[in-house]
């Protein structure tokens, strides 16, 4: 069976749901950052930024397959 998408209406334009878990995702990604600027992530990876363009990536295949 096919799995049924709901479009997200807001003021009569239809927004895909790939936008929502989008900003799900973005969402839960700013609650992380506090939590690993303190715990030193920064430190581990020679290249910070994409070492948490990587999570971002991971945050939102995993909400997308939990969705």
């Amino acid at each position: 069976m096919t799995p049924r998408f709901y479009d997200l209406v807001i003021g009569g334009v239809m927004i895909a749901p790939i936008v929502r878990t989008l900003g799900l995702a973005i969402l839960v990604a700013l609650v992380l950052r506090p939590v690993l600027a303190r715990i030193g992530f920064g430190h581990w990876f020679s290249n910070p930024s994409l070492a948490e363009c990587g999570l971002f990536v991971a945050i939102f295949a995993l909400i997308t397959i939990l969705t």
